[in-house]
């Protein structure tokens, strides 16, 4: 057996770690921040999505699948993914990863969660203790700024520990990348603060391409309030509380019929795409979607069931008689990502990857709870297809880690002024309901303050990180606007107002990828 580098210390990349380990693999995971502590695992619901019980089995969790995907799942990983996800889940049961399975077509690890925020936390601290049992090794508060590879295969990582600047050269045999996604590149986001889409920069540098990053998904219902954090709110919620916009009118139930959905629970896992759109549609008019907790007593103000979809923040909502809230989408999840096979493996030999850095399962849009059991199917592939791949591992030196560190050392610009450029250019024109004209311009100024990414200080610490940070958000971004300006339709959690219409013509996916240094989509 080989040594793995595994990169991100996620649920994605916990899993393939312990997998890769008990496979027989030395293990290095690689994490950004001390394990666990910054991933959506653990802010996440804790939710997983099974077929089984009331989704039907195997044939009909398929079809639902492919029908919300709308048909551009990509079917080698979505077989994968059906056929392994129960046998998946039991087995990192079976490791002591605690999980409550129900007769409705879920598990739930929500019951270990910490606080209610992080409902995928106890989670996600189970897998870092097994992990540690099992002798995986972890290099904490380090990031990974290139893959390297000799003879067209992967031989190892290069890092920097961005607290010190220290670079470290990282021999393997195989890497698996589990990085996460880009929710960052927005300014409305219920991603946390590190998801900035670094393994999208070191798949596109590696010369993979991207497939469905326009595929973005929102949560419908996001807090829209000055005094209020910006969090998602359960969708369920429309079913005890009224949601109106600004005539009274209780849009969403009159659309849940006319969509065959019965009510806020269902449209949670089979709908947010069109939720999110709709609820969007009432601020592009001018009005604002709002949530009337006045209506209620105290009694139902206080119930569990009302603050677990309120999530955070209730006493900012609830105290006292109650208050109507304004509520607008909020980024949640992104579908596409990089590309691999049935067994989580790129077109890199001895590269693979798993969780929310890929694209393929989803499609144009995903089940609520398949991100969790997504990241569980393929990070056990990942791991034990890493484990035995013999590859050109090697002693390097860390040259393009000691470049970033040494090659612009009189910057003048502020890391986190060019982040927030860039959530502003992404929020105003990437949002849930989209025009071509807007995505391109979008492109084109990303392109612009991706220039101003060398003139960026970079001492030890914070501003390290943020600096090393801007190549994936900057990545991400762009990649997005590429991708929505070249799709003209609109499906799933894409929608472009020029073509309000699904286009059979358009019903493969759109690829991203660096031809010559530039972002292209095709």
């Amino acid at each position: 057996m080989g040594h793995t580098v595994v990169i991100g210390g996620g649920g994605a990349g916990l899993t393939a770690a312990i997998a890769a380990r008990k496979a027989g693999a030395g293990v290095l995971l690689l994490s950004k921040t001390k394990v666990g502590t910054s991933c959506c695992t653990s802010y996440s619901g804790g939710g997983f999505s099974l077929p089984a019980g009331k989704n039907g089995g195997t044939e009909a969790f398929r079809k639902a699948t492919r029908n919300v995907g709308r048909e551009m799942n990509h079917s080698g990983m979505l077989e994968t993914f059906v056929a392994g996800c129960e046998a998946g889940l039991r087995e990192i049961q079976s490791w002591g990863v605690t999980l409550r399975f129900t007769d409705d077509g879920h598990a739930w690890s929500s019951e270990t969660a910490p606080n209610p925020v992080m409902g995928g936390g106890g989670m996600v601290s189970q897998l870092a203790a097994i992990a540690r049992a099992e002798g995986v090794q972890f290099l904490e508060d380090a990031m990974a700024v290139s893959i390297r590879t000799r003879n067209g295969a992967v031989s190892g990582v290069e890092a920097i520990e961005w607290r010190t600047g220290k670079t470290h050269a990282l021999p393997a045999s195989s890497v698996i990348l589990a990085t996460g996604g880009g929710g960052r590149i927005y300014e409305r986001t219920d991603n946390p603060a590190r998801m900035t889409g670094d393994g999208y920069a070191l798949a596109l540098d590696l010369g993979l391409s991207l497939i469905d990053m326009e595929f973005v998904q929102f949560y419908p219902l996001g807090l829209d309030e000055p005094d209020l954090p910006v969090w998602m709110i359960g969708l369920p919620i429309v079913d005890l509380v009224r949601l109106t916009d600004g005539s009274g009118r209780e849009f969403m139930k009159e659309a849940f019929a006319s969509w065959g959905i019965k009510n806020g629970w269902e449209a949670n896992f089979l709908a947010r795409d069109r939720s999110a759109r709709l609820v969007q549609s009432v601020w592009d008019s001018g009005d604002a979607a709002t949530l009337h907790f006045e209506d209620l007593s105290g009694e139902v103000l206080r119930s569990k069931k009302l603050q677990e979809l309120l999530i955070v923040a209730p006493e900012g909502i609830t105290h006292g008689k109650g208050r109507p809230v304004r509520v607008r989408p909020i980024q949640h999840y992104f579908c596409g990502g990089v590309t691999v096979d049935g067994n989580a493996e790129t077109s890199v030999p001895g590269l693979f990857a798993c969780g929310e850095v890929t694209g393929g399962v989803d499609g144009a849009s995903r089940i609520g709870g398949n991100a969790l059991t997504n990241l569980v199917t393929f990070g056990l592939l990942a791991g034990r297809g890493a484990a035995t791949h013999c590859g050109a591992a090697g002693a390097f030196v860390p040259e393009a880690a000691e470049r970033l560190l040494k090659d612009f050392p009189d910057g003048t610009v502020s890391p986190e002024s060019i982040r927030k450029e860039i959530a502003s250019v992404v929020e105003s024109s990437l949002g849930p309901v989209r025009n071509g004209a807007g995505c391109r311009e979008a492109a084109e100024r990303l392109e612009i303050l991706s220039g101003d990414i060398r003139r960026v200080t970079r001492r030890p610490g914070m501003e390290l990180l943020h600096a090393l940070e801007l190549s994936g958000l900057s990545t991400t971004a762009t990649a997005v606007a590429r991708a929505a300006s070249l799709r003209e339709e609109s499906r799933g959690t894409h929608y472009r107002t020029e073509f309000p219409e699904e286009r059979d013509c358009w019903k493969r996916p759109v690829r991203v990828l660096l031809e010559n240094g530039k972002m292209t989509a095709r």
